[in-house]
């Protein structure tokens, strides 16, 4: 039989055609690799002063709630201590958070003056996400057990119907074959398109309340940005805390000052990666740091988590189940018959470079 050369050829190019678009394909389908570089340590100790008065009279009974600051990979908490003794407890938060509550009587008398110190020494890294692989470590990427910081909960509350519906109108739903990496850059991306910083923000504290506008804070960014990671089954987790301030020095580098501000964050977990710290509103709010204003995979080590997530319930002398939703500073609830207390309470933080 005899065979054209024209088909063969042709039968050849459209096979070399197929295999460049397989590859060019496989190329968009293959993501550069990240890792987070630890890029410098900050070893600090500090020192948190806590005063309240009691009111006139006495017979009076406070109730105090402290969360002991966690190991978060890039938190690492080498000393805790506190001069209000009290017991350790734990909660039903998955994971559990560990408390030092105390609960204090003041009769007549007694000297009205209340002071708390709490003092803290701890490591804290900065974190850069590059491109490439990794040096080898020795310590390996830790995954979150299967339940962890994936729930739908009273504040990150990712199963409510309006939650879902904005999801599918804002486009952020995973996609096929999208790292989590991947996932949290665009939905960084949205917010910074999208958001406005706005305090006190526009609507409650809850994913499913701030999601549609995007007016809002520090805490309500994280609630958003938490809720769509669990939504489409990637782990995160609020990192609930004190930032403390810092200027820019001429020479570009970034000192810390005396300021602090009561601050939220979000962790999200890539399994090639680990946690991946996200900070919009130090975006929108063009907090020293970065000169690109970039807090997506990137914070620079000044922030103290006192716990991770949200929604605590408590027993306290004027309700069996209070609900609170984060503590920024000790959380107290004084008996029924106690008046005037919240214009006599104070906070000071002090932080000191240990090298």
């Amino acid at each position: 039989m005899y065979l054209s050369s024209f088909p063969i050829i042709g039968f050849f190019s459209l096979i070399l055609s197929l295999g460049m678009a397989l590859t060019d394909l496989h190329a968009e389908a293959i993501l550069p690799q990240q890792h987070l570089e630890i890029t410098g340590s900050h070893h600090l100790h500090l020192t948190y002063d806590f005063s309240i008065v009691w009111p006139r009279g006495g017979g009076y009974t406070a109730t105090f709630y402290l969360p002991i600051p966690p190991e978060t990979g890039t938190q690492h908490i080498e000393h805790f201590s506190s001069t209000l003794k009290g017991q350790i407890e734990t909660d039903n938060a998955v994971p559990p958070h560990r408390l030092l509550t105390a609960t204090l009587h003041h009769s007549n008398g007694d000297e009205r003056e209340l002071h708390w110190r709490v003092e803290i020494t701890g490591l804290f890294t900065t974190r850069q996400l590059v491109d490439g692989p990794p040096t080898p470590s020795l310590n390996p990427i830790v995954s979150p057990a299967a339940d962890e910081f994936l729930a739908s909960t009273e504040s990150i509350n990712w199963q409510n119907n309006s939650f879902q519906t904005w999801l599918d109108s804002s486009g952020l739903r995973r996609t096929n074959g999208e790292t989590a990496a991947r996932y949290g850059a665009r939905v960084f991306a949205y917010f910074k398109i999208n958001g406005r910083y706005s305090y006190p923000p526009e609507t409650a504290w809850n994913a499913a309340a701030a999601c549609h506008h995007l007016r809002t804070d520090c805490g309500g960014f994280s609630l958003v940005f938490a809720a769509a990671c669990r939504a489409n089954k990637i782990p995160a987790r609020l990192l609930v805390g004190q930032w403390f301030k810092a200027h820019k020095e001429a020479s570009g580098a970034v000192e810390l000052t005396e300021g602090r501000q009561s601050h939220v964050i979000v962790e999200f977990f890539d399994p090639q990666i680990g946690w991946i710290p996200e900070d919009i509103s130090s975006t929108f709010l063009k907090t020293p740091g970065y000169a690109d204003l970039n807090f997506f995979g990137r914070d620079p080590g000044y922030f103290f988590a006192w716990h991770t997530d949200t929604d605590f319930h408590f027993s306290v002398p004027q309700k069996a189940d209070e609900h609170v939703q984060w503590i920024q500073n000790p959380s107290l609830w004084f008996s029924a018959n106690a008046s005037d207390v919240y214009d006599s309470i104070s906070h000071h933080w002090k932080v000191e470079p240990l090298d």
